[in-house]
């Protein structure tokens, strides 16, 4: 089993464990934590489906249904960038936040996918979000040329437990950063942030 797994059964345990207020001031609804399994998952077929079957509530959740629109081609890139403005009213719990990073992530806005998980970061109060966040910060750090700053995030995340090949393939291009350019999605995502596209959003 792997470390996806895992986390699945985390959030689903935390979500059934956490009071109603509970999820709902910091971790997250029971629909985000659904939504998020799914994302990670890369289930755009059941994210459609769930939306279809029961309204969206969660603004982060929407922009993930918008998400698994653009993945299955139901609507264009526009579409989809024109339902981020003003997303950081999403940024609201700890999967809110990590959701949105992940959806910025994907559409190639690192910057801001860097600030959702900073959002997600000081929100969490369990190891395995705080990982994830640190993860993601690490690879922002990465397209954002803050090599040194990725290399204390690594360290961190040696010493509380990684997904191995997650390190696998970060690790190098933080001790050697020429080797981006052989990773087709960091070097569009560092050539995508170093055009400053991805500002206006928040």
């Amino acid at each position: 089993m792997n470390g996806k797994f895992f986390y699945m059964i985390l959030v689903a345990l935390t979500c059934l464990a956490c009071s109603h207020e509970q999820r709902e001031a910091n971790f997250g609804t029971e629909e985000e934590c659904r939504y998020d399994i799914m994302q990670l998952d890369g289930d755009w077929e059941g994210i459609i489906a769930e939306a279809e079957k029961t309204p969206v509530k969660s603004l982060a959740c929407r922009k993930v249904f918008r998400l698994a629109q653009f993945r299955l081609k139901q609507i264009d890139q526009n579409a989809v960038l024109e339902c981020l403005t003003n997303t950081k009213e999403a940024l609201t719990s700890v999967m809110g936040a990590m959701m949105m990073s992940d959806v910025y992530m994907q559409l190639g806005f690192a910057a801001l996918a860097q600030r959702a998980a900073f959002e997600a970061m000081v929100m969490a109060n369990n190891d395995k979000m705080k990982r994830r966040a640190l993860q993601r910060l690490t690879e922002t750090a990465i397209i954002t040329r803050q090599y040194d700053v990725a290399r204390k995030y690594i360290a961190i995340l040696e010493e509380n437990g990684v997904n191995r090949q997650w390190l696998k393939t970060m690790k190098p291009m933080v001790e050697h950063p020429e080797t981006i350019l052989q990773n087709p999605t960091f070097k569009s995502l560092q050539e995508q942030y170093e055009k400053g596209e991805d500002q206006f959003f928040m």
